[in-house]
């Protein structure tokens, strides 16, 4: 203030007549002068503080004056008054800007004033002296905050906690738009994991009880939630509510051609035809209906007893809870009984649990390892890639401890036995590798959620003796713990984004620190460099875009080849199958006079068929990433021939392959055809063999028809998604080298404009890069820790 009144002192003889009071909206209007014409602004300046009583009338009669005040201050009326309070408001928008650089800049003008002889040298070293007071402002580079994670609970959520900390810090530093953008987009990701606990066993196995003492609440078998025979998947919502989906009209014609040579299911497709009638087609859709219900509505779909057989066209439930086990992303696919007569339905239980993340087995202790257990424990682990099963022996309290030790090693004995009945003996190891054995008492765990535990412990069962918390404690380590592959997938992924944002960031923060220290010229050399090299890089990429197309093209023909060759592995996969079961149908009749027993042929049927669908599923895989190799490395080749440090780039066929094929599994029910095997063996075995090839012909000739089909249905809709991450792959470097040019042309362009830009403190800007370089490297130390905590 004391800068002000010296200059009104020294310059008009007099004191302002009120205190000066700074104007914020002329601080925005004289920003936005000084940052685009900055010459116009000093002269402006220079102008307007040379004007004092000595030559006021002077200067009222010329132009310039006047439109130095209407240009700065959009004053129009040239008094005393509005010089007196233009020159205050610049004194003060001076003193605030305290920039040395544009002191000087204005002194200059003033001395080629006094030598112009337009100001007397009284006049000049008056104004030098009031100006040489504006003290140049203390760079303040306010430090930003940074938040440090805490360990949560368990490996993922401290490694997830960690990650969204990061993200909170990365905040405040990461300037560039599209960068901002990218990181924006993380958490939305992380939140949106999901992770899917699959679980089997026959009908009573205890399934409902189980899910309801881990959800903490009577759920499942209850008369709001009847037990039913639908696949039901359980999620998280806030607001409970329920979606029931019914089978559409090609899911409902299978079941009715399977009808035909199935008893078991004939009766339930007659049934269902007969109680709706007309109405049945309202239902059964060529889309496929669903319906949204209230919870408490359930029964009326789901319910043998209350939903008027609606039940029978019912396909899945998803029910939708609020309860804490399925907050953190946890999914529950509780499957029908194993011994559910609709074969469809058992094939889309199959294809859910084939992405699920945790499988669990569950087997009555008083009826341990059916035939169907046993089955389904020795398919899971060797054929549909289950690394690990968890076997829940449950209704424990109903026998001694001796007893459970004999169930378990009955269920050994009992594998044992199926393999090698399967010829496949030797996998006992790897397979007994892969179970896991918890007991529970799953009604007493339920009554300790449930708030009865005082009837549990008068049975002698605390909590830890139910065996529930064993059974917790494996689902946290096996979804989060250190060595959950997903967790870790989930976890790397997000981490190495953040990373390439921050190195990204920082990258460009140290090339906008070198712009600063370089002159104008310097910066227009290097702009012109770049247009140079940007012309380049668009001829390249357009020529990369070319490749990609072609690639794309050829990859589109060699889906048509790999169709091919499935078909024709599968009909000699139908020969195979064909040729043994005549050959063991003609031993036995030779040999012992009799036919094969129908389990012997429906072993025979269903190992021939398993390890057909793997063996066509690994070729298949192994045909197409030579072809994936191939035009990968025709892809390298391509983005080789432009000689750039952002260009270097190496695709990994197997990776990718492994990332999009290594889930693909084929699931095909052996039930009709096995039934039709047995009963053309009965027919035509013993008299006539011709008739009994000519039979198994027509019978495989269909079974297969439904699996090229269904292959066929599988493989389109891969086959789409693989095009698209495969162009995707392709034009990723792409994408890459576009991007980071048009960062470089941004950085130079703001570059040219900070040159321009007068109130920029190159110094003060230095030192906020620096600032926020200084936490992306702890927020990188710290994403480091991630790695290390595994």
């Amino acid at each position: 203030m004391h800068v002000i009144n010296d200059f009104f002192l020294l310059i008009w003889s007099e004191r302002l007549n009120q205190q000066a009071v700074f104007d914020e909206k002329h601080k925005r209007e004289l920003d936005q002068i000084l940052s685009t014409t900055f010459d116009i602004f000093c002269d402006s300046a220079a102008i307007l503080l040379i004007i004092s009583p000595h030559n006021f009338a002077n200067m009222a009669r010329l132009e310039e004056p006047k439109t130095v005040l209407k240009t700065l201050f959009q004053h129009t009326t040239f008094s005393k008054e509005t010089i007196q309070y233009a020159q205050s408001q610049l004194l003060g928008y001076l003193i605030d800007l305290g920039n040395v650089q544009i002191y000087h800049a204005i002194l200059k003008r003033l001395e080629l004033l006094k030598k112009e002889g337009i100001i007397s040298y009284d006049a000049l070293r008056s104004l030098g002296s009031i100006l040489s007071l504006i003290e140049e402002k203390k760079i303040e580079v306010t430090a930003l905050h940074v938040k440090r994670a805490t360990p949560q609970e368990n490996y993922y959520k401290t490694a997830l906690y960690r990650l969204f900390v990061a993200i909170e810090n990365l905040k405040g530093a990461v300037e560039l738009p599209r960068l901002q953008e990218r990181l924006h987009l993380i958490p939305e990701r992380l939140e949106n994991q999901r992770f899917s606990i699959g679980i089997t066993g026959v009908m009573n196995a205890g399934k409902s009880t189980m899910l309801n003492a881990l959800l903490g609440q009577e759920v499942l078998g209850t008369s709001v939630v009847p037990e039913t025979a639908n696949l039901t998947l359980i999620k998280y919502a806030k607001e409970p509510y329920a979606v029931v989906n019914f089978w559409n009209a090609k899911e409902w014609s299978k079941i009715e051609e399977g009808a035909k040579s199935l008893k078991s299911l004939e009766a339930f497709v007659k049934e269902s035809r007969a109680h709706f009638g007309e109405t049945f087609n309202a239902l059964v859709t060529p889309k496929g209906e669903s319906a949204s219900i209230p919870v408490e509505s359930l029964a009326l779909y789901t319910s043998a007893k209350h939903s008027d057989k609606k039940c029978n066209l019912v396909k899945s439930v998803e029910l939708y809870t609020d309860l804490k086990f399925v907050q953190d992303g946890v999914q529950i696919v509780d499957t029908p009984g194993l011994d559910d007569p609709v074969i469809q339905r058992e094939e889309i239980t199959l294809e859910y649990l084939s992405e699920c993340d945790l499988m669990i087995h569950l087997m009555n202790a008083a009826q341990a390892a059916t035939q169907k257990d046993i089955d389904f424990i020795i398919d899971a682990l060797l054929y549909r890639n289950v690394a690990q099963l968890l076997i829940v022996i449950t209704r424990i309290d109903a026998i001694a401890e001796k007893e459970l030790q004999e169930v378990i090693a009955y269920t050994k004995r009992s594998i044992e036995a199926r393999l090698k009945e399967q010829n496949k003996g030797a996998k006992l190891d790897e397979v007994i590798a892969k179970i896991v054995f918890i007991p529970i008492a799953g009604k007493l765990a339920l009554m300790h959620k449930l708030g009865q535990a005082k009837e549990a412990l008068a049975l002698g069962y605390d909590i830890e003796r139910t065996g529930l918390p064993l059974v917790e404690a494996y689902l946290e380590d096996v979804l989060f713990g250190s060595n959950s592959q997903k967790a870790n997938l989930i976890i790397s992924s997000n981490r190495k984004e953040i990373e390439s944002i921050i190195i990204e960031s920082m990258a460009s923060f140290e090339q906008e620190r070198h712009y600063l220290t370089i002159s104008h010229e310097e910066i227009e050399q290097a702009y012109a460099k770049h247009q140079e090299e940007k012309t380049v890089m668009a001829h390249f990429l357009e020529q990369i875009k070319t490749s990609v197309a072609q690639s794309k093209e050829e990859m589109e023909h060699y889906f048509g080849t790999l169709q091919k060759f499935a078909n024709n592995q599968l009909d000699k996969l139908s020969y195979v199958v064909k040729r043994r079961i005549s050959d063991d149908v003609s031993y036995e009749f030779s040999k012992n006079k009799k036919a094969p027993k129908e389990e012997r042929i429906g072993s025979m049927i269903e190992t021939a068929m398993k390890d057909g669908l793997v063996d066509l599923v690994r070729d298949y895989r192994y045909e197409f990433q030579k072809k994936m190799q191939s035009s990968l490395e025709y892809m390298d080749a391509k983005y080789g021939e432009f000689k750039s440090d952002t260009s270097a780039h190496h695709f990994d066929a197997r990776a990718f392959c492994e990332e999009h094929l290594g889930s693909l599994l084929i699931f095909k029910n052996s039930t009709i055809v096995i039934t039709g095997a047995n009963d053309a063996i009965k027919k035509y075995g013993k008299n006539d063999l011709n008739m009994l090839s000519t039979a198994l012909d027509a019978i495989l000739a269909t079974e297969f028809l439904h699996v090229k089909e269904m292959l066929e249905e599988k493989l389109h809709k891969i086959n789409e998604e693989l095009l698209s991450s495969f162009v995707s792959l392709c034009e990723a470097p792409a994408r890459l080298i576009e991007e980071r040019f048009s960062a470089e042309e941004a950085l130079l362009e703001k570059a040219m404009r900070q040159m321009k830009d007068a109130t920029l403190n190159r110094e003060a800007r230095s030192l906020e890069i620096e600032e926020k370089v200084r936490v992306m490297g702890i927020v990188l130390n710290d994403l480091s820790a991630t790695k290390e905590s595994k």
